[in-house]
């Protein structure tokens, strides 16, 4: 008397993105960030951040601002300075200050080359948001024979993420995306 019918749902991501934007990651992050801005309308909800040497919320300037405009704003708002990458303090500051937009829907992608001049990498945090998050990945411009050279934390960092792809070009950004998708 009855036919039961599934519907699959689609259930849109949520995405944090974190990106390193010093001298040696400007170039990548540029073209990211305005990738990122094009696939709102994919993700249920996308928080963005920056860092230097401190993490800084840059969401409001990609809802308040065209694509182009966005970008140049949060650029020249955060300048790069000279070997002052601190990943593991705005780590810290992510930790104590956005981990509630973490939960079991988001990916959540760290953009940079895992050079922290020295500094605590906080590993513990990294671990913490692998744990809370769906996916942590990592799109890192150099070749992983440069991880563990001079201060390069990228050792340590790759096991605490769910993948590390190489992402220095559009080609490489379009294989990484395309595995990503096929592994879910």
């Amino acid at each position: 008397p009855i036919e039961l019918k599934f519907q699959s749902h689609h259930v849109k991501p949520a995405l944090v993105l974190v990106c390193d934007v010093s001298t040696s990651m400007r170039n990548c992050v540029e073209f990211l960030l305005m990738l990122v801005y094009e696939l709102q309308d994919q993700v249920t909800r996308t928080n963005s951040f920056v860092f230097v040497s401190d993490l800084k919320d840059i969401s409001m300037v990609f809802n308040e601002h065209e694509p182009m405009t966005a970008v140049e704003r949060v650029l020249t708002e955060n300048q790069p300075g000279h070997y002052n990458t601190d990943l593991g303090n705005s780590l810290n500051t992510f930790k104590k200050d956005y981990m509630g937009t973490i939960s079991s829907k988001t990916t959540v992608i760290l953009v940079g080359d895992g050079r922290n001049n020295y500094n605590n990498p906080r590993l513990d945090i990294v671990s913490d948001l692998m744990r809370k998050a769906r996916r942590l990945i990592w799109f890192n411009p150099e070749a992983s024979g440069q991880w563990g050279t001079d201060d390069s934390d990228m050792l340590a960092y790759a096991p605490l993420s769910h993948g590390v792809f190489k992402v220095s070009n559009l080609r490489e950004l379009g294989a990484a995306v395309d595995k990503i998708l096929t592994d879910g």
